[in-house]
């Protein structure tokens, strides 16, 4: 306010307290801006401030009956104005740190996730593994050369078999690693497809 109107302050405020609408709005245009930039330095955001100096007006008219209380409006409202701003930025950064939190746990679990598919893969191959060295010989080559790639024909050529007994190592090896190892492991079947 400026310093003419501080004698007529107590005046002022005792006609906003008695629900004087023009004491009130000439007090908004008065203390608006300045209260504005206030906020604005702490918050570094000029809607946020208006809505918070907004809020500073319309809790001050809410509670008009208790401003007799007040020895200086214009104190009065800076200190609330910075209050309001301060208690913003406080939830603000807790909202921040919650939307952290929760993404950091999100990396978490998911890293957790893809750690466990990792182990999961790698116990499946290493199973296999094992129970393919446990099968007959000629099913142990026939198996090992399919896992490396090579098709049907392919391992008839390098082994010096017939297509049809590839195929049949192929199906034996399948039906003794199913019974080796746990039924759900159906991708025992999808290695050996050609």
């Amino acid at each position: 306010m400026q310093n003419s109107e501080l004698h007529s302050e107590k005046e002022l405020i005792l006609r906003i307290g008695e629900g004087d609408i023009a004491a009130f709005d000439r007090l908004f245009t008065d203390m608006y801006p300045a209260l504005c930039l206030l906020s604005n330095r702490i918050v570094s955001d000029e809607a946020t401030a208006k809505d918070i100096v907004s809020e500073v007006f319309l809790q001050l008219w809410k509670a008009r009956t208790f401003l007799n209380e007040v020895k200086n409006i214009s104190a009065y409202l800076y200190v609330a104005t910075r209050n309001r701003s301060l208690n913003h930025l406080k939830k603000q950064k807790r909202s921040e740190k919650k939307v952290q939190l929760a993404y950091e746990r999100q990396q978490e679990e998911k890293s957790y996730g893809d750690i466990l598919q990792d182990v999961f893969n790698a116990e499946a191959v290493r199973i296999l593994h094992e129970a393919i060295l446990t099968l007959p010989p000629e099913c142990t080559k026939v198996v090992q050369l399919n896992i490396e790639g090579l098709s049907t024909n392919e391992i008839a050529l390098k082994l010096g078999i017939s297509p049809s007994a590839v195929s049949h190592q192929k199906a034996r090896a399948i039906r003794l690693l199913r019974e080796k190892i746990v039924p759900g492991m159906a991708f025992i079947s999808l290695l050996l497809a050609d």
